[in-house]
């Protein structure tokens, strides 16, 4: 999480991205009492039972699941294009540390939940920001940091001049000065952001994002939940496995 503003104007602090599952569709029994039960009677991945039994729905087979079953009827309806089954299952990241150019492409993918820290409400006196790795390698790191802190020098002084500004009764006491200061802040700035995407979203932003043509930051942390997803469900087996094969899936296909 952020640290709270600083006493002088050296607290802007580069930050790298953090990814979070802070939430995840399970199958549960529910009482005329109206008490939850998570099914964790169950073998295998509880999100990918829920799928399966959809699935199962569809093609009114009553074969006993098992996870062994569970694994086969995903990997078929991924392969036949049957992925709406997959809608499902919901999966919540949260992620910290990413820049407002990368949030700003990841809110662009329509059908998830998004909750974002919002500028207008909160202080970023002493935000966080991301550093692209062109600036490091031309040597241009010193005059990146020195413009960060310009930026965030001139924030502070709009802040201030706002406030000063309300109390001379020039603004409306009712009027939120983070909400235009906050103009002037750089798309470097740090956010942070929950999304929650259906599991057929989620495998069509990793073949969106998972590419040599993706931007490395939004790529880079596509990456990292990749590793994350599929340890929690088969459902982007297919995926995992072309993409450690070929570094990106430039060429991979949701329908072979």
């Amino acid at each position: 999480m952020k640290q709270p503003r600083p006493q002088t104007l050296e607290g802007v602090t580069s930050m790298y991205p953090e990814v979070e599952i802070v939430g995840l569709s399970l199958p549960v029994e529910v009482s005329d009492e109206g008490k939850i039960r998570v099914r964790d009677d169950l073998e295998g991945f509880l999100a990918d039972r829920l799928i399966a039994d959809a699935g199962r729905t569809c093609y009114q087979t009553n074969e006993k699941a098992t996870a062994e079953k569970d694994l086969l009827l995903i990997k078929n309806m991924a392969k036949s294009g049957h992925t709406s089954v997959f809608e499902h299952a919901n999966i919540t990241i949260r992620i910290r540390g990413g820049s407002r150019s990368f949030t700003h492409q990841l809110v662009r993918h329509r059908h998830q939940a998004i909750s974002q820290e919002s500028q207008r409400y909160c202080d970023e006196g002493s935000f966080g920001f991301v550093i692209p790795p062109s600036i490091e390698e031309a040597g241009l790191e010193d005059l990146y940091k020195q413009k960060i802190q310009q930026a965030q020098q001139a924030y502070l002084l709009l802040q201030d001049k706002l406030n000063e500004a309300k109390k001379a009764g020039k603004l409306s006491k009712d009027r939120k000065t983070n909400e235009d200061a906050r103009f002037i802040l750089p798309n470097a700035v740090q956010s942070e952001i929950v999304i929650t995407p259906n599991f057929t979203e989620l495998r069509n932003m990793f073949v969106k994002r998972l590419t040599s043509h993706a931007q490395w930051e939004i790529f880079g942390v596509f990456e990292i939940i990749l590793k994350k997803v599929v340890k929690i469900s088969d459902v982007f087996d297919d995926i995992n496995e072309y993409f450690q094969a070929n570094g990106n899936l430039d060429t991979f296909k949701l329908v072979a």
